[in-house]
């Protein structure tokens, strides 16, 4: 399936880390619960976690590409074990210290993202990296599976507690494995500049002013005309892809009332049929649809599906079914956006580039994540009209985007 082997290890590091952070999500509820508004505080964790990236993004990607991906690849892999060991205990201020030493040390994916266009070619990269999005739905079937059977098989004599920590122990595990699998990882970055401290330094104060990180934006726009445009595209997008972090508060804590083996069952439906659209739609499609169109028509699909999300009520049929058109249609757009980016990337820069998107993209998760943890502590359904708004603006600013028709101009787009 893949020409250059490498790709093989690095999915198999990036879909680890995915299985780790889906394995854990069905019990996160566990910590917050007896706190007042749970779903408040669900939601105030998820905003430590983007919050860090802020600086914390930028940083690992210009360390990235001074340093290279296998040494940020390895340092990643160990901050996820240390984040998950503070879970361990189940203590509401425990679960936001993971928060907040996980999202520091938040950089696989932007090193793996970067490998993964540095070895493949014009060709392949728009598919290769779409074959990110297939990863992350396939981890978000495996995690849950996994939990899910710990939860229902193995008997703990501390109830929900017990099963927590048991869930904890198994992403200890993972995180393990992929400690050893990132010293395996090749480097694919040929020219590592080495660690300039001076650099770096500019690179933190920088990422400490939004100003400053869409400055760095609109300079490699003026290398890569057309990249701003679309990085403004995903980070709209990034809005309404809040649901996905508030999915886990609303059939937990709204009117599903789901335990958390139901929690599991659900992500697992979930990621199996977006991996199941992924995996045709960037294998026989893709190619061949005309992208301005395709990202048009899901955006506006997306803004009916948040309605829909909104009214399910208690039916876990009306649920799966919102879901499975979801996989079909929304579920797709954030992995088309962020290839046609990685197309616009430059050898020099590249890990830079992605870790200003990520740290962006973490802003605006930041932004919406406060948002919608005010809005479900006055009502759960509430979050889910502003996500289909934030898809209207979405579908709007679609328009913009040029799709070239011709064979040379398309030759054209792809360089």
């Amino acid at each position: 399936m893949f020409k250059d082997r490498r790709l093989l290890l690095i999915y198999t590091i990036m879909l680890i880390d995915v299985i780790i952070g889906s394995a854990t999500g069905p019990v996160m509820p566990e910590f917050v619960k007896r706190l007042d508004k749970p779903q408040f505080w669900l939601s105030i964790g998820t905003a430590l976690f983007l919050g860090i990236q802020l600086f914390s993004a930028p940083l690992i990607g210009k360390l990235s590409d001074d340093l290279g991906r296998r040494p940020l690849a390895i340092v990643s892999s160990i901050g996820t074990a240390i984040a998950n060991a503070f879970l361990l205990p189940v203590k509401a201020g425990l679960f936001f210290a993971n928060r907040v030493s996980d999202g520091i040390t938040n950089g696989m994916y932007t090193s793996m993202r970067s490998a993964v266009t540095e070895i493949s070619t014009k060709e392949t990269i728009l598919r290769n990296n779409g074959y990110i999005t297939t990863i992350a739905s396939l981890g978000n079937i495996l995690g849950p599976m996994v939990s899910g059977a710990l939860l229902t098989l193995v008997p703990t004599s501390n109830g929900a507690e017990g099963q927590t920590r048991l869930v904890i122990m198994l992403a200890l595990g993972l995180a393990a494995v992929n400690i050893v699998l990132s010293f395996f990882f090749k480097e694919t970055c040929d020219r590592p500049s080495g660690l300039d401290k001076e650099k770096i330094k500019n690179t933190v104060i920088e990422s400490l002013s939004v100003h400053k990180l869409w400055t760095r934006v609109k300079e490699k726009d003026q290398e890569r005309p057309g990249l701003r445009w679309l990085v403004m595209l995903l980070l709209v997008y990034t809005v309404a892809q809040g649901s996905g972090s508030y999915l886990v508060a609303y059939i937990s804590m709204g009117k599903l009332h789901f335990n958390a083996a139901q929690i599991s069952y659900y992500f697992m439906f979930f990621g199996g049929a977006c991996v199941l659209t992924n995996f045709v739609f960037y294998n026989y499609l893709v190619d061949r649809v005309n992208r301005k169109k395709t990202i048009i028509a899901f955006a506006w699909t997306g803004v009916a599906l948040y309605l829909s999300y909104a009214n399910v009520g208690s039916s876990p049929v009306a649920l799966y079914i919102t879901t499975a058109v979801d996989a079909c249609s929304l579920a797709l757009l954030g992995g088309m956006l962020n290839a046609i980016i990685a197309e616009y990337s430059s050898e020099e820069g590249r890990g830079e580039l992605f870790g200003l998107t990520q740290a962006l993209t973490g802003l605006t998760s930041l932004v919406t994540t406060l948002i919608y943890g005010g809005l479900s502590a006055m009502n759960v359904e509430l979050p889910f009209y502003w996500f289909s708004a934030s898809m209207v603006v979405v579908g709007l600013l679609a328009f913009r985007l040029h799709e070239p028709e011709t064979e040379e101009a398309k030759v054209e787009f792809h360089t």
